[in-house]
């Protein structure tokens, strides 16, 4: 029943991706990805029919390079989601090499009439019980080898947009972690039970899990992006997490010494003045424009003087911001996250863990504290 409630799912997240306007990488990958998941679907539909059953007989063993596709695709949609996508396209097509191997193996099998084919079966695969056995391991193996390549992806995804983005919601693809972690649940059924029923009765809810969030995920670096501006001479790309001296890992920068210094005291100038920390979705690439310098000197030079990524000095001046306007008497007319949205913040969460993390208080705690020395005085 699961496995018809997935096709038909299946098939309208299609035309709705198809009607989509403006498509991204992304997009067309996973657009790519359900057509592969609907004939995936309608095969094994085919396969437990015995109306049509002895209608299909030639279609027996076409499904054998689907499930070794899978595991691909969702290394391609997430890198793409994340931006991290190899430069050399051609390096996507050895992703595709077990699958296409597969089919070139079972071909003499796959090129059999309909009887050869049911007599093949029913020999219990005579003559490639060992290559079939081959094929299980590998496919078993490949899902997780896949599966926590997504995640390392979105690991560095978090690092990267923590060099670039003020804010995390709705980039941060938290969802994409969790579909990761469904498909991990599959493999696991695959390898535990081996039970058709019940991986593609998986499979199917997690199309639906797909198809919502994949259709309404927004862009992330389709405006600004750190990692594809123009090229600057001896700049490293900055996605791993800051080292304790990050004086080392600009080493071959031409910015250093008082042209540091200089772009330094420029941000923190236009931070005083016009507190540009207080727009939500503040971009380092929007900042650099304000400055008039390339995103990634400014990067540098945050990571190097305020000895932290771009996401922490912005919402560390965020914070000093609330504190300052929570001190003030006329703010006490406010709620708290009236202040908050002022300062910059754009959902609680982030401002409660913003504020933890530079604080050591939530801020209700930090609030009466403030409020005890008040009256104290």
């Amino acid at each position: 029943m699961l496995a018809y409630i997935g096709i038909g799912i299946t098939l309208l997240l299609i035309l709705l991706m198809a009607s989509k306007e403006e498509k991204t990488v992304a997009d067309k990958i996973l657009f790519v990805w359900l057509l592969l998941i609907g004939c995936h679907l309608t095969l094994y539909i085919f396969s437990i029919q015995p109306i049509t059953k002895a209608n299909v007989h030639w279609l027996l063993g076409t499904s054998i390079p689907f499930p070794m596709l899978h595991g691909p695709m969702l290394y391609l949609y997430t890198a793409a989601m994340t931006n991290q996508l190899p430069r050399n396209r051609n390096w996507i097509l050895l992703h595709f090499i077990p699958a296409l191997v597969a089919v070139l193996f079972f071909l003499p099998v796959l090129l059999r009439s309909a009887e050869g084919k049911l007599a093949f079966i029913r020999s219990g695969g005579e003559g490639y019980q060992g290559a079939n056995l081959l094929r299980i391991v590998l496919l078993q193996v490949s899902g997780f080898v896949y599966v926590l390549w997504a995640l390392w992806l979105l690991r560095r995804h978090k690092l990267n947009i923590s060099q670039e983005f003020s804010y995390e919601e709705r980039i941060n693809l938290n969802w994409l972690r969790y579909f990761i972690y469904g498909l991990a649940a599959i493999w696991l059924i695959i390898v535990v039970t081996k039970s058709d029923y019940y991986i593609f009765g998986a499979a199917a809810l997690f199309i639906v899990f797909l198809g919502y969030f994949g259709i309404r995920q927004v862009g992330i670096f389709t405006t600004a992006n750190l990692y594809q501006t123009a090229p600057v001479p001896a700049i490293p790309v900055p996605v791993e997490v800051i080292e304790n001296n990050p004086r080392r890992k600009y080493a071959s920068s031409g910015v250093t010494g008082e042209k540091s210094r200089e772009i330094h005291q420029r941000l923190v100038q236009l931070m005083q003045s016009a507190k540009l920390y207080t727009e939500p979705e503040l971009s380092l690439s929007i900042l650099a424009d304000k400055i008039n310098v390339h995103p990634n000197y400014l990067s540098q030079v945050i990571n190097e003087i305020e000895g932290k990524p771009f996401f922490e000095y912005i919402n560390s001046l965020r914070v000093e911001e609330f504190k300052r306007l929570a001190a003030l008497p006329e703010s006490r007319q406010f709620t708290i996250m009236s202040l908050a949205y002022d300062c910059g913040f754009n959902s609680k969460s982030s401002f409660n863990k913003n504020f933890k993390k530079a604080t050591g208080l939530s801020p209700s705690e930090y609030l009466a504290s403030i409020a005890d020395k008040d009256g104290s005085v």
